[in-house]
């Protein structure tokens, strides 16, 4: 089984919020390589109160810790 995006936080002592918790759990749970305007938009759903200032901050947090990486589709 794959380590999830929660897993990795908690391994790398990144403080899991409510917030970061749903963005972590939509980023795990998706098929695809979402960017950061479609994670908000999923992400909203779930909790609307989650700014997309929120998301981009998570994001970020995410590929410093190194629990995420950065990937550039070229428009696709």
């Amino acid at each position: 089984m794959t380590e999830t995006i929660e897993q990795r936080c908690i391994s790398k002592g990144v403080k899991l919020t409510d917030q970061r918790r749903i963005i972590a759990r939509v980023m795990s749970e998706s098929d695809d390589h979402p960017d950061v305007d479609e994670l908000y938009i999923r992400v909203s759903k779930i909790d609307s109160k989650i700014s997309i200032a929120t998301v981009y901050r998570t994001v970020k947090l995410f590929k410093e810790e190194g629990i995420l990486t950065k990937h550039d589709f070229k428009g696709g």
